[in-house]
């Protein structure tokens, strides 16, 4: 900001200000032209108020000349002053036509010296307001701010002085806050921050309230109201909040046909009457029966005896007529709305006889006239007076048939010997001088043929020093079979029946991941490789097991009670089904010993030189995995080589790839991943993301893992490194994995090392164990 002085008499009055709004220069005229004061003028006409300035103007006040020069580059002020000279400056004297008369010299008196005058305070506050004034509308930015509806109310917080202009404000760049309010709507509360641009524009919009839908001429019960398929339920008053615009409705109210209509809303909070137009949905059923009294039910619903006239709903329903000593009579009636039905007189059926069926040997199946009815023994209800044809069969006996009546209200048995059908099986051992046993008992030495009964039958393969065979098999008569066992030492045996997975006993899976070579670490020109990421080829030659998912808080806590992963923090990192945090390397190890304690195992750790180290020889409790047998767990990929990310090979993360520090994670991490939300700002439950080939959930993402090596940074070499476990000694212990405050390339891949030795807000562990 600068002052253009204009020549003249000193009166400190401000004369017009010349500013910039949106990149425009106008001239704000501050005095007129009233009698006896200097006013500004624009191209020779008096400057009165605010006008825009254009290239070629000449402003003059006195003998001040101002020229504007504008262009698209910058805005140019030529100043210059003319010749013109005070007002107040003495006249030049007319030289005297004749000598003038002699003056007598007079004593003269000094007068008093006149009272200094004081200029008025409010003059220099004047002075003060303009010079904030001026100061504002060189600084200021001026911002568009529109909000629909456009008759929405607006207060500005952050600001002491906030312009207006038009449909602008003037205000410095920073951050604001928003209140919009309108009659109908939500208010809505919002950030405002103001850039350094000159102009700038920001949009908003209110949502409007819901509108309250009253269904009128309903009948009485229970109604329900569903909107567009979801059911909603309503307010004290009866009405329903229904947001604005078209909605489909469907009204539910008993023994009455479903309603449907659709419904503008207006929204904005106010009252609609929806009027129903229900349709009945039973009509009346007439019936009666011989003998009657008998008890009428639909659907299990007592409706009264015969005879009589009952509203039965519309649609497929059975009718059912019960009166003692007679047959139930059933019957499905197609009933539509509003039309009544009379069905003819019912002739009820006395009860039947008994008919008691058995079998040797029993449990066989009985039909009757090709009803099934039960299995050996067997009681059953038949009609009398005429013949009916009773089945018998079982697997592995032929069927047997028999035809039979019953006196009305009588009873008969019928018993049945079943006749055996049977299959050859021979069964041959390798090696041979094994012993054969069908369904538990021996049946001597195996190479011979046995004859056994045509159903399933297990068949186990016993000799010393070998592991048992054992199969099953359905023998078919006059069809030979061959059951051929190959015996397997206990050694060969113990590696075929290592199961592919187990369970702890608080119900945390493991996997089993067999040996395998391959290459750890990243290659030199590897997109956010750091320098402990040295490339060495690894061979694991023992299977192992690895956790499916990361221990949770509610696994942990039975350990240890009292733990609260820094809930005192973010409280929701606390979910029970969360994964622990905040614990050391050696709370994570002492978790292992007290979890194999539980289930009966030896510790893998045992206290040495003052610290947790992993037994020798190894044992089979859990453990933490070794940095080796993490990475060749994490970058597996079905065959399809080396994973560098969870999801694959490529920046960005793919959808549900797992929690990363993402646009939720705002607030609580610096960095977070732009284009990629996975709904969790800290801590997401295990398992809630995609697995990796393998099946194990969270390798990357959610929380970082402590493994069983202390750190340190290795050393190219060509030798391949055989199940490594780190380095002896050392202050700290190695980190693998992501976590959900990670967003860099570097510390999303696969190759990624950290260590530590205190607990984090984002490190928990996964369990391990030898399969052998």
């Amino acid at each position: 900001m600068a002052d253009i002085r204009v020549p003249g008499p000193v009166s400190g009055e401000v004369l017009g200000l010349i500013g910039c709004l949106d990149d425009r220069p106008f001239l704000q005229a501050t005095v007129t032209a009233d009698a006896g004061r200097m006013a500004l003028a624009v191209n020779g006409a008096t400057a009165s108020a605010t006008r825009w300035l254009e290239d070629g103007d000449v402003i003059t006040a006195g003998a001040l000349r101002v020229e504007c020069h504008f262009d698209a580059e910058a805005l140019r002020f030529s100043v210059a002053y003319t010749d013109t000279e005070y007002a107040t400056l003495p006249p030049v004297a007319a030289a005297p036509a004749t000598a003038a008369p002699a003056i007598t010299a007079q004593r003269m008196r000094t007068p008093a010296p006149a009272p200094r005058r004081r200029r008025p305070w409010w003059l220099y506050a004047s002075l003060a307001l303009l010079g904030l004034l001026a100061l504002e509308l060189f600084t200021a930015r001026a911002v568009g701010i529109q909000v629909v509806p456009a008759q929405a109310r607006l207060s500005l917080q952050g600001s002491w002085l906030a312009l207006k202009l038009g449909k602008r404000y003037l205000l410095h760049p920073g951050s604001y806050q928003l209140e919009m309010t309108a009659e109908g709507y939500e208010p809505l509360t919002a950030p405002l921050v103001v850039g350094e641009a000159r102009s700038q524009e920001f949009q908003f919009r209110l949502e409007p309230l819901p509108g309250r839908l009253v269904l009128s001429s309903a009948p009485g019960g229970q109604l329900q109201l569903s909107v567009d398929g979801q059911p909603l339920q309503p307010a004290a008053d009866g009405s329903y909040a229904v947001a604005a615009g078209s909605h489909r409705l469907r009204v539910l109210a008993p023994r009455y046909q479903p309603y449907e209509a659709t419904v503008e809303v207006t929204g904005r909070g106010e009252r609609q009457e929806v009027p129903l137009a229900l349709v009945p949905d039973w009509a009346d059923v007439s019936i009666s029966s011989e003998p009657p009294g008998a008890r009428i039910s639909v659907g299990g619903e007592a409706l009264g005896a015969t005879p009589a006239t009952v509203p039965v709903g519309s649609g497929q329903k059975e009718i059912e007529l019960r009166l003692e000593g007679y047959k139930p009579w059933r019957q499905t009636l197609a009933v539509t709305a509003g039309q009544q039905l009379v069905l003819p007189p019912v002739k009820l059926q006395e009860v039947d006889g008994l008919l008691e069926v058995a079998s040797q040997p029993p449990g066989a199946a009985v039909s009757i006239d090709g009803r099934y009815r039960g299995v050996t023994p067997l009681e059953t209800e038949i009609a009398p007076g005429r013949p009916h044809q009773v089945l018998v069969a079982k697997p592995g006996y032929d069927t047997a048939s028999r035809s039979i009546s019953i006196e009305r209200r009588g009873s008969a048995s019928l018993r049945l010997e079943l006749v055996a059908r049977v299959g050859p099986v021979r069964v041959q051992s390798d090696p041979p001088g094994a012993e054969v046993f069908v369904d538990g008992a021996s049946r001597g030495p195996a190479g011979q043929e046995l004859m056994l009964l045509a159903v399933p039958h297990r068949i186990e393969v016993r000799k010393a020093g070998y592991a048992s065979f054992t199969t099953e098999v359905t023998p078919r008569p006059g069809m030979p079979q061959l059951v051929q066992a190959r015996l397997l030492t206990p050694q060969q045996a113990a590696i075929a029946a290592v199961p592919k997975t187990l369970a702890t006993k608080q119900g945390q899976e493991l996997r089993l991941v067999g040996p395998g070579e391959f290459e750890t670490g990243a290659p030199r020109r590897e997109q956010g490789r750091r320098p402990n990421e040295t490339e060495r080829r690894i061979r694991i030659s023992r299977a192992f097991y690895i956790g499916l998912r990361e221990v949770t808080n509610r696994e942990y806590r039975e350990f240890r009670p009292s733990h609260t992963s820094g809930a005192e923090k973010y409280k929701q990192l606390a979910g029970s089904d969360h994964p622990v945090v905040m614990l050391g390397w050696e709370d994570a190890a002492s978790y292992c010993n007290w979890l194999s304690d539980r289930e009966g195992l030896p510790p893998a750790y045992v206290l040495r030189d003052g610290a947790l180290r992993l037994a020798a020889p190894a044992t089979r409790g859990y453990r933490l995995p070794t940095e080796a047998e993490w990475e060749w767990a994490s970058r597996y990929n079905g065959g399809a080589g080396e994973r560098r990310y969870p999801w694959g090979d490529q920046m960005p993360p793919e959808p549900d790839s797992g929690n990363f520090a993402d646009q939720s994670a705002r607030g609580f991490v610096a960095n977070v991943l732009s284009d990629y939300n996975d709904g969790y700002p800290v801590t997401a439950p295990v398992g809630r993301f995609r697995p990796s080939p393998l099946g194990i959930f969270d390798l990357g993402g959610n929380v970082a893992e402590w493994m069983n090596d202390r750190y340190t940074v290795y050393g190219a070499g060509a030798d391949v490194l055989v199940d490594p476990q780190g380095p002896d000694t050392g202050q700290y212990h190695v980190i693998r994995g992501s976590s959900w405050r990670q967003a860099s390339i570097s510390e999303l891949r696969f190759a990624f090392r950290d260590f530590g030795d205190q607990g984090r807000l984002d490190v928990g562990f996964r369990l391990a164990r030898n399969a052998d």
